[in-house]
């Protein structure tokens, strides 16, 4: 009798990895079926009117496995900022991205892209920052730890066109960091403020925060003074 022989430890090898690549494939996906259920949960009932069995009836899976994949209500509200956030950072690579582009008019692409990203989802953002104030601290330090990661990856993109644009002289000799990290600022803070002001013309507000950027608040002939 003639026996078949077993499968060499290289195709085992091979099938484990098969195996694994088709099981993240579909953890990938049912994590986006339930920030895609979740998201449209928050808006439609608020952050704390759904609950997680709002969330998995939606996505079409059980509570358990729900649980598998977000601990938590807070988790998924995480899941959903960060995501979007990854959204962005890709838009602005592809920006960033541009060879032989005019610095100076990369910057003001970033810029309007980074803008125009957050008009596109005002609710999100939105039901982010209500859902924070009600998060314990655990939640808000972990979000603040994803942020500043996030932070990080955005000033590391924007820092070469800074540097190119020192080296061209097509930007002032400072350092290109203070500027990256002046820049993010500045964004920031007009976000926060259409936040408040709902009725705010963010693209304006942001071709003036373009202005002010490029050519200062100083008037023309007025001799610098720092004290």
């Amino acid at each position: 009798m003639i026996r078949k022989a077993g499968r060499g430890p290289v195709a085992r090898a091979a099938a484990r990895r098969s195996v694994e690549e088709r099981r993240a494939r579909e953890r990938r996906q049912r994590t986006h079926d339930v920030l895609a259920a979740a998201r449209a949960l928050f808006v439609k009932k608020g952050y704390d009117g759904a609950t997680m069995a709002d969330i998995a009836a939606a996505s079409g899976f059980a509570i358990g496995t729900l649980y598998e994949l977000f601990p938590s209500k807070d988790t998924i509200l995480l899941g959903l900022l960060e995501d979007r956030v990854d959204q962005l950072l890709g838009r602005l690579r592809d920006v960033a991205a541009r060879e032989g582009a005019d610095p100076a008019r990369q910057i003001a692409d970033i810029v309007r892209t980074h803008l125009g990203f957050f008009r596109e989802d005002p609710a999100l953002l939105r039901l982010t920052l209500t859902a924070w104030t009600g998060s314990d601290f655990t939640v808000r330090r972990d979000l603040g730890e994803r942020i500043d990661r996030k932070h990080r990856e955005y000033l590391a993109l924007v820092l070469p066109v800074f540097e190119r644009g020192v080296r061209g002289r097509v930007f002032a000799r400072r350092p290109p960091m203070r500027m990256a990290v002046a820049l993010t600022g500045l964004i920031n803070a007009l976000i926060r403020r259409w936040v408040r002001e709902p009725g705010l013309d963010l693209a304006a507000e942001g071709e003036g925060l373009l202005e002010i950027f490029f050519d200062g608040i100083r008037a023309a002939g007025r001799r610098r003074t720092m004290s």
